[in-house]
């Protein structure tokens, strides 16, 4: 496999050869081994044994020591390296020990929980069981009757399904000894705001049951990791991430995709490393490219049809359950995947890892590349597309090397989230001002300030007498749409509340694991969308409108060209959509809809433009509302280079004229309600930002503009004004000033 793999990067070089900018060789690295430090029980060594471990690495050997002298860890070490090994195997030596203690485990993913039990399941020492979503009442009675040694779960069951009934879970939680979150860098954002709030639950009813376990959290590298742990949890954590594991090479190659279908080149790629029998994974941004891909691939060889699959969030369970299990047993020779299968699923050997484009941070990337040559050398594509970030990239893939590994973004004290998680937090158990500041600190009082609370009679205690946990998604801003087949019936697929309007409104094209369908109708009351097969040669893209109203200013750079944050109100309204042809998208036509507008309160950092630079690009008769346009995009399309986000994550508008600041106005806001501390951050950074934004498009080789520098594939206006020569003379004013 050594040979063919080296020989598959040659001769992809000699036949590509005027699209690969750069192959660099990530050299192979011999495991370093310790012996298992003495407190390791015999029975559990033999058992280690059996399965081929007698020695461990410096961070197990780290991880096992820091958990006996009793400190709450956070393990930060390069995908596959074996950090599952720490938790499970000091969590069974402890069982050894005392038969009755119980432990917690949490996965981001169902998929994740499944392969972790078998993991666990070989020590044949803890009595283990699954309690999420897909398990049957009539087990989950069991487990309550009689509670194994490990419960394993993810967030959104122990939000839903656990807490509000925690009296049920007292015989658990009073012998709980220690709490594994594991692949906890994918709790960003709003499902990581949300999460560090489900967790403070958690240690508020174990301090309840007397219970104060030890924390155990693992995660792919990231930046200052003992913070982020900190402001997940609540409580003290140290550090374990200097690994010793070994490291198989890998042949990285930089690829440009311009001139030519970047669809058409990832296509030829994958059915290359297919026909030379490598298993391969290709790794997109979006569940549209995704569908796409899949959609086309097929289309170009039939043969290929059964040997490759597309996996992606919104999938029935029971699809993404048959599509692993045929990855790990071979049947699957390719699967186009967006970051749904990132993490460390066991679906046996890759050899292959396509990247279609940038996947916004470094941590996305490494985790991806993660995925191929564990055990055997393996090659990593990088399809450069035409998008700032790629570009960047493609003109420096040292950088994409040596990149340092971002901070993970969340914002425990977003209002709409807080307000929302204690009310359930009074219902699980009334709230005490003093008791409870511990887990919330001020945004308790706050909170009970802001919100209704019934009061018991001596004052004391805040309690809600309605649960509302089942009015709260975790992973996403409203509820989640069921997408059902009108012909037979039968549920194909699920979408969040916030995208729902955008991608499966009326007429729209929705493809389904390469199947297209046309949205018949949305059921807003039953949360239902109803589709039928479609196949016409034509996909569809929605426009729309936005309104923006500052709610009030909290930080201010008060220069020249004035920067601001603060808190907005967004109003977008979804009008129209357009029908274009696949082949060449021409535009077939423009249909209205009418459709209720979406309208929310968030963090956004604001540039108010100086009349006189107004008056002087008019004069000069330049694009003046073109070339606001494109600053905002091309900010926005950097910002995943300084900030931990996808740029799906922010938004922007930009005024020629706007009522409150009476200038031409710039903003960038966090996509989600309350804000989660994206500009944030982005206000405390904007030097960099408008840097390297005004990087990217002096040096963008295009003329008049391109996705490599201003077009943005989100645009709400079809990207429509634009103007790069605008843009480049407004950044210049920028640069001087900041």
């Amino acid at each position: 496999m050594r040979q063919n793999i080296k020989k598959f990067v040659e001769e992809i070089i000699k036949k590509y050869r005027e699209k690969v900018v750069k192959v660099i060789e990530i050299k192979e690295r011999e495991g370093k081994f310790y012996p298992l430090p003495n407190f390791i029980l015999q029975p559990l060594k033999e058992r280690l044994k059996n399965n081929g471990i007698e020695k461990v690495y410096l961070h197990q050997k780290e991880g096992l020591e820091r958990l006996n002298q009793g400190e709450n860890i956070i393990v930060t070490t390069p995908t596959g390296s074996g950090k599952s090994l720490i938790y499970n195997a000091f969590v069974n030596n402890e069982i050894l020990k005392n038969p009755d203690i119980k432990s917690l485990y949490i996965f981001p993913t169902k998929a994740l929980t499944q392969d972790q039990l078998k993991t666990l399941k070989e020590f044949g020492i803890a009595k283990c069981e699954i309690y999420d979503g897909d398990t049957p009442e009539d087990i989950r009675k069991k487990v309550r009757a009689n509670f194994p040694n490990v419960i394993l779960t993810n967030p959104d069951m122990l939000h839903t399904g656990i807490l509000p009934f925690h009296d049920k879970w007292r015989p658990f939680f009073s012998k709980l000894r220690f709490v594994v979150i594991d692949e906890v860098h994918t709790y960003r954002g709003i499902f990581g705001s949300n999460v560090s709030h489900v967790i403070r639950r958690l240690r508020r009813i174990l301090n309840l049951y007397q219970s104060n376990p030890q924390f155990i959290l693992l995660s792919a590298t990231i930046n200052r990791p003992e913070k982020f742990a900190e402001e997940l949890v609540g409580v003290k954590f140290s550090v374990v991430n200097e690994s010793s594991s070994p490291l198989s090479k890998k042949y990285i190659i930089f690829w440009d995709s311009q001139f030519g279908s970047y669809y058409t080149q990832a296509i030829n790629l994958l059915k290359e490393s297919i026909n030379y029998g490598l298993s391969t994974i290709l790794f997109t941004n979006s569940r549209k490219s995704a569908e796409l891909l899949q959609l086309s691939t097929v289309k170009s060889d039939r043969k290929i049809e059964n040997l490759i699959s597309s996996y992606r969030a919104g999938y029935l369970p029971e699809e993404r359950r048959e599509i692993e299990r045929k990855l790990f047993f071979g049947d699957l020779k390719g699967v186009i995947a967006t970051s749904a299968l990132e993490l460390g699923i066991d679906v046996g050997y890759l050899d292959v890892c396509i990247l279609f484009g940038y996947p916004g941070t470094a941590i996305s990337t490494w985790q991806r590349i993660g995925r191929v040559g564990r055990k055997r050398e393996g090659v990593v594509i990088f399809i450069a597309l035409e998008d700032a970030l790629d570009q960047y990239f493609i003109r420096n893939p040292d950088e994409f090397i040596k990149r340092q590994f971002e901070d993970v973004i969340i914002n425990f004290e977003n209002e709409i989230i807080s307000s929302t998680h204690i009310k359930c937090a009074s219902y699980e158990y009334p709230l005490s001002l003093k008791d409870d500041k511990k887990f919330y600190g001020d945004i308790l009082n706050k909170t009970i300030e802001r919100e209704k609370f019934s009061k018991t009679k001596d004052g004391r205690y805040f309690y809600s007498g309605r649960p509302i946990h089942w009015d709260l998604n975790l992973r996403s801003v409203g509820e989640i749409y069921s997408i059902f087949d009108i012909d037979d019936g039968k549920q194909i697929g699920e979408i969040e509340e916030d995208k729902v309007l955008f991608e499966c409104h009326p007429g729209a094209i929705y493809l389904h694991k390469g199947k297209k369908y046309e949205v018949i109708s949305i059921n807003f009351e039953k949360k239902m969308v109803v589709v039928e097969r479609n196949y016409d040669d034509y996909y569809t893209q929605t426009n729309w409108w936005e309104k923006i109203d500052i709610l009030n200013i909290d930080k201010e750079k008060d220069k020249e060209i004035k920067i601001k944050f603060g808190e907005i109100e967004v109003t977008k309204q979804v009008i129209s959509y357009e029908k274009r042809r696949e082949k060449d998208k021409t535009l077939i036509g423009t249909y209205m809809l009418n459709l209720p507008s979406q309208k929310f309160k968030t963090q956004s950092l604001w540039i108010e433009i100086p009349d006189q630079i107004v008056y002087e690009l008019k004069e000069n008769r330049m694009d003046f509302s073109g070339g606001i346009h494109a600053v905002e995009h091309s900010m926005i399309g950097i910002f995943p280079l300084v900030i931990t986000c996808d740029r799906f994550d922010i938004g922007g508008y930009s005024f020629t004229f706007h009522q409150q600041t009476q200038k031409a106005t710039i903003f960038i806001y966090d996509g989600y309600p309350g804000g989660i501390g994206i500009t944030k951050l982005g206000f405390e950074r904007i030097e960099e930002i408008i840097k390297i934004a005004y990087s990217s498009v002096l040096n963008c080789k295009c003329e008049m503009g391109c996705p490599s520098c201003i077009v943005s594939p989100k645009c709400g206006n079809n990207n429509r004004p634009l103007c790069k020569s605008t843009c480049i003379y407004l950044f210049s004013y920028l640069i001087k000033i900041y």
